[in-house]
């Protein structure tokens, strides 16, 4: 990738005998996983619109509990 002039922020950073990836650019800092699943706890659907999200996001572990394909 790095020959074709594509993707340098994908390439590994050798460093001494380790190699290191980059964090992505989708990569969520603690505060915006904080603001984001905040955002998803507060959310309001129209009745049958679609699964009560609210009681999927489980704040205590930063992630969604109980997801099915169809939510």
């Amino acid at each position: 990738m790095i020959k074709l002039n594509i993707g340098e922020e994908l390439t590994s950073k050798e460093v001494g005998k380790r190699t290191y990836f980059l964090a992505t650019c989708y990569t969520l800092s603690k505060k915006e996983r904080t603001s984001f699943y905040r955002c998803l706890k507060g959310i309001k659907v129209p009745q049958g619109y679609s699964s009560n999200v609210k009681s999927l996001v489980s704040m205590q572990d930063m992630k969604l509990v109980g997801l099915e394909s169809h939510d």
